[in-house]
Order: C-alpha cells, then sequence, then structure tokens
C-alpha cells in the first residue's frame, strides 16, 4: 500500500468528534475525508460488503427508506422535507463509518477526542462567566459554543465514558493523569449542574447510573442506584439555588399550561406541552402511515391555530412524535426493530458502553428530536458505528 492507502479514516472521526461539541463546520468537513479514505484504503474498503449486510445496517436502511417514501405522500411537500431529509440521511452512513473501526484504539481514540472536545466546550462556559466572552444574548447560561440542551447532554455523555474508561485502566494509570481527569471532571460537573440549564442532561446523568447498576449487579444494584441519584439530586433540590430554581420552573411552566395561562406560549415547557399535543392531534388522524416526510408542519398547524397557539414550529421537541406525524405506526415501528437490533442482537464487546449510549438516546428523544438535531444526530451515528459493529478483528 501507498502513503495515501495507509492513512487511517478513524483520524479522521476523531477531529469530527472533537468539533461536535464546539462548532459543525469542519465536523462535515472532516466525515467527507472519512468517507473518502474508507474507500482509498483497502482495508476498510474490504470491510464494506459484510457492514452493509449487518443486520443494524438493515435495519437503518428500512427506517430510511419508508421515510424516503412517505415523500411521494401528497400531504408532503419537498421543499418542506429537505431539511429532514438531509438529517435521517445520516443513518446511511453507519456501515461506512463503522469501516473506519479497524481496532479497538481506533474506538478509544474516537471518543478521547470527543471528550476533550467537550472539556475544550466547558472551558468556554467558565470565560464566559468570567467575562473573558461576551454572554450570549436571550441566554440564562454562559454559554461560548452550543446550546444549552447539546452542552450538557454531551457532559452527561462524555462523563459516562470517562467514568468507564478510569474503571478499566485505573490501575495502570499514572496518579497525575488521575488527578488531571478527576479535576477536569470535577469542573464539567460543576459546570453541568450549577452553571448550565440544560434538564434534558440532567436526566440522562440521573438514568445512566441505573443502567449501569443494573448490568454490572443487577436489580439490586440499580435499586440502590436509584436510591442513591434520589438522595443526590434532593440534596442538590434542597442545596442549589441554581438547581432548585431550573426545577421549580418546571412545575410551575406545566402549571400555567394545564390552567390555560396565554404566559405559557412564552415558556419553555408550555411551547413543548402544546407541541406534544398538537403533534398527537394530528396523528390520530392518520395514524398508520402519517403525512408525509414533508407534511408535518402542515398536520399540525391546523390544531394550533384552533387552540389559539401562535407559535409556528416544525419540531415537536419528541423524536418519537415527528416520526408518528411524518410516518405514522410504521415509522415508529422501524424504528422500534432499528434500535432492537442495536440493543438485543449485538456482542459488542462494550455492551456496557453501548447499551448505556443508546438508551441515553431512547429517554432523550422523549424530550427532544436529537435525530434531527446535528450535533446530536451526528454523534448517534459515530458512536453506534465505534460501539455496535464490533466484530473479533475489530
Amino acid at each position: 500500500m501507498n502513503f495515501v492507502q495507509r492513512i487511517n479514516p478513524a483520524w479522521f472521526l476523531a477531529g469530527a468528534a472533537f468539533f461536535l461539541p464546539i462548532k459543525p463546520a469542519p465536523v462535515n468537513l472532516l466525515l467527507v475525508l472519512t468517507l473518502v479514505f474508507v474507500l482509498v484504503n483497502p482495508q476498510t474498503r474490504n470491510r464494506l460488503p459484510g457492514l452493509f449486510k449487518h443486520p443494524i445496517t438493515v435495519a437503518a436502511y428500512a427506517l430510511v427508506a419508508w421515510l424516503v417514501f412517505t415523500l411521494s405522500f401528497d400531504t408532503s411537500n419537498f421543499d418542506s422535507a429537505s431539511d429532514y431529509l438531509s438529517k435521517y440521511l445520516r443513518l446511511l452512513l453507519l456501515p461506512i463509518l463503522a469501516a473506519a473501526f479497524l481496532t479497538k484504539q481506533d474506538g478509544t481514540t474516537v471518543f478521547d477526542a470527543f471528550c476533550v472536545g467537550v472539556f475544550v466546550s466547558v472551558l468556554g462556559s467558565y470565560a464566559v462567566a468570567l467575562g473573558f466572552f461576551p454572554w450570549p444574548e436571550g441566554s440564562e447560561s454562559p454559554l461560548l459554543f452550543k446550546l444549552h440542551i447539546t452542552h450538557n447532554f454531551f457532559i452527561a455523555l462524555a462523563t459516562g465514558y470517562v467514568t468507564y474508561r478510569l474503571q478499566s485502566v485505573w490501575s495502570q494509570t499514572h496518579l497525575a493523569i488521575k488527578a488531571l481527569v478527576l479535576l477536569a471532571l470535577g469542573l464539567a460537573l460543576y459546570n453541568f449542574f450549577f452553571m448550565v440549564e440544560g434538564r434534558s442532561g440532567w436526566v440522562a446523568m440521573a438514568v445512566l447510573p441505573v443502567v449501569i447498576a443494573y448490568q454490572r449487579i443487577g436489580f439490586k444494584g440499580s435499586v440502590i442506584a436509584a436510591c442513591a441519584v434520589l438522595l443526590i439530586l434532593l440534596s442538590m433540590y434542597f442545596g442549589s439555588d441554581f438547581f432548585n430554581t431550573r426545577v421549580n420552573a418546571v412545575f410551575t411552566e406545566v402549571q400555567q399550561w394545564v390552567d390555560g395561562q396565554a404566559i405559557a406560549q412564552e415558556t419553555s415547557n408550555g411551547r413543548r406541552l402544546s407541541f406534544w399535543l398538537h403533534s398527537i392531534e394530528a396523528f390520530v388522524q392518520a395514524p398508520w402511515f402519517g403525512y408525509g416526510m414533508g407534511g408535518f408542519e402542515a398536520a399540525v398547524t391546523p390544531h394550533a391555530q384552533a387552540s389559539g397557539f401562535t407559535f409556528a414550529f416544525n419540531n415537536p421537541h419528541n423524536q418519537y412524535l415527528l416520526f408518528a406525524v411524518q410516518g405514522g405506526v410504521v415509522a415508529l415501528a422501524l424504528y422500534v426493530v432499528f434500535v432492537a437490533m442495536v440493543l438485543l442482537r449485538n456482542n459488542s464487546q462494550h455492551l456496557l458502553l453501548l447499551h448505556g449510549f443508546v438508551l441515553a438516546y431512547v429517554l432523550l428523544n422523549l424530550l427532544n428530536s436529537f435525530h434531527y438535531d446535528f450535533a446530536e444526530g451526528v454523534f448517534f451515528v459515530l458512536g453506534l458505528a465505534a460501539l455496535a459493529y464490533r466484530t473479533e478483528e475489530s
């Protein structure tokens, strides 16, 4: 092989993973370079036929194929669909990116790069809080790069991965490295809980220890972990004004929405509840096949207008409702099959990491549309490619 053929495509994936928590522009370029060098490198290219036949690939492609087919529906508008289409087509990259992971070290390099990128975003948040950069307009949190939802969700994922890595290499790790990693974790967690308001990330952080305990110890372990998490959350609720205020805001905004107060249209949780309600109303009128990928906004708008909800939206902040309105029960069933293929038919050498990663997305997709959002959607494909296609040679 010549020099170009020996270039490892996983290096470009590591670069993409690093920039995901920071800026999107380099990510697309690095993904393109990954695709190019997967085809140029004979080792990665030779893996492609088998990866395209993998059950996870087949399930993902079936979901994308159905969603693309819904473009033919009379209720679907292609101009409206184009934005969704570019996001859903990312699932087609799964086997190609999986081919880039030739060794265990490739996966480790990519996830390590992601964690470094997350820590850079944390340092950026501290820099904003200290006045080195201007506070983002309209935000309650000191953020330099991403929105609060992405920022905190990525911290939760990075914390889970770093914890997993530490427990597996703790005895072989130099004391200075341990101290630096623990310091970085401490700074990230303080930023996560006491500086940035991303409540979706808080939910993920609360659930991941329970999942890990269940897989390590069993049901009793998950109960103990759940109790420990509950005690920690209660202590934070009564001991932190920042945490207390954000949690109370959820209950207040939900009550305002239930009471039909006009102010509910201006609150985060009030709007989200309206998004869900009008998406469900649209879904029940076309439950089996939906309105097509480009039919979401036209389907929900009449219901929103009938209730006096004036905030136009094309994203219900719930991936399942988005799939349901666009592709009906068929789309939901295909997505369930896809997730089941990942969780149930898998011999990954890192099942604990894989299950925690996928379940974080499964849970948070109840509160967000992560396959529609850029950074979260790209990292889902990248992480799944690294973890779910593990074979004996990789």
